[in-house]
């Protein structure tokens, strides 16, 4: 008979967990996105050019896509690949998250989800491998994402304040690694080729799955799920699923229609040096990783004078941050002369306050009021809100031209408040209810 490691142990401690998870979930990142900014210019280049016959299945992929949306050419049909793939791998992870909830093996199935991801990682080497390579990741990433995140939650028990504090150094590690993946394998790419590029992402899914390794198979996250149970965690959980995703439908313009915007109306020279519209999404990278360390480091030393606030009030929080940097953009967008870039970054650092503050808060309540045997499922559904996000994303740009831009912020203004509010009867809840004083929870 065997026995769980002492809590003592390095290599048992939440905080070890954390970290060899968190990096776990860089290096996956890295590997994934570093794909994702390749992929249509791949197969504009390398794939298209030569004939979508030589590549198993494409024919009749395009033949499918074309007969729902029209003949666009090989640039249209390429931004759909791009487009279904990105959905479908959103789509994947409340199946995965269900799979190891079922099978009772959490660990089993984030393995299985690296291994495939690897593979496909491998196919993409080979063209006439396209779709099935990009199969894998979709299957893989469904397997290894929620489940992955729903390790961290299980770490620590529910109503821990360093729940959400773990999810906040998870998301650091995260954007670190989407930031650097494209970095990376855009540079191979460019000199070497695209086939060298994908194997540095195979290699970077290797490597995460060989810190995953060390991870111990005794803390919560890794055990067996136990049986289901407790319908009003759930109700709980989902208002904090559906708070989150109004949060993000507002948040993600900004990566969008924001960046059109700010070209338009936005004086982006700098002495002799014009600043690229793009270089927004890069600050938004850059202020998120900044203020991931900025609460890693305060947020301990204010639970410790009690004046943390529990995860219900950083999800309402954040939902106001985004709403208030939208608001900003609204007022700004009144002015019919060119602006200067203060205001533009101003609301950039407000949009990511507010999701620095509201996605953690958001997974920490997910995993600690799903109910038992039904977290991996939870948070493959809190993953969808970025499926949400991008459908309502794009349905609102598209109707940017056809409005004042004032208005068209507004809108997320509305959007992101709604978010506020749904988040009001978990707080509320948390107030009436809550008995264990927070120091308790330390």
């Amino acid at each position: 008979m065997t026995h769980p490691a002492p809590a003592s142990t390095p290599n048992s401690t939440p905080s070890s967990t954390l970290r060899r998870l968190a990096l776990t979930e860089a290096w996956e990142r890295f590997s994934l996105h570093g794909v994702k900014a390749l992929l249509t210019l791949y197969l504009l280049t390398v794939v298209l050019p030569g004939g979508v016959e030589r590549v198993v299945g494409l024919a009749t992929l395009r033949r499918a896509i074309e007969g729902t949306t029209g003949t666009g050419g090989d640039l249209a049909f390429a931004s759909q690949v791009y487009g279904l793939y990105g959905a479908l791998t959103y789509l994947a992870l409340p199946f995965g998250g269900m799979l190891a909830d079922r099978l009772r093996s959490r660990r089993a199935i984030i393995v299985a989800g690296g291994v495939l991801m690897t593979a496909g990682h491998l196919c993409l080497i080979y063209p006439a491998a396209l779709l099935a390579g990009l199969a894998l990741l979709i299957v893989g990433t469904g397997c290894l994402k929620g489940n992955l995140a729903a390790a961290v939650g299980a770490a620590h028990p529910p109503g821990d304040s360093r729940r959400d504090r773990a999810f906040l150094v998870y998301l650091g590690f995260l954007n670190v690694g989407a930031m650097l993946g494209p970095l990376v394998c855009g540079l191979i790419a460019a000199r070497l080729g695209f086939s060298y590029a994908f194997g540095a992402a195979a290699a970077g899914m290797i490597v995460a799955l060989a810190i995953f390794r060390t991870v111990p198979a005794t803390p919560a996250g890794m055990a067996d799920p136990a049986p289901a149970g407790g319908r009003p965690g759930l109700a709980r959980a989902w208002l904090a699923v559906v708070s989150v995703t109004l949060c993000f439908s507002a948040y993600e313009q900004l990566t969008n229609i924001f960046l059109v915007w700010a070209d338009a109306h936005v004086d982006l020279h700098v002495g002799g040096f014009a600043v690229p519209p793009a270089w927004f999404a890069a600050a938004d990278g850059l202020f998120t990783i900044l203020l991931v360390v900025a609460g890693a480091l305060g947020w301990p030393r204010l639970a410790h004078r009690g004046w943390e606030p529990p995860a219900t009030a950083k999800l309402a929080l954040g939902c106001v941050a985004v709403a208030t940097g939208y608001a900003l953009t609204a007022l700004l967008a009144l002015s019919d002369a060119r602006l200067g870039l203060a205001g533009p970054v101003v609301v950039v650092l407000l949009l990511d306050i507010g999701i620095v503050l509201a996605w953690p808060a958001a997974l920490a309540l997910i995993t600690a009021a799903a109910p038992r045997g039904r977290g991996g499922m939870m948070v493959g559904i809190f993953y969808l809100h970025g499926f949400v996000a991008h459908l309502v994303v794009g349905r609102l740009g598209a109707a940017y031209a056809t409005m004042p831009a004032s208005r068209f912020w507004l809108i997320h203004v509305g959007i992101a408040t709604a978010g506020a509010l749904v988040a009001l009867p978990l707080l509320r809840r948390q107030a009436t209810t809550s008995s264990i004083p927070a120091s308790a929870l330390r």
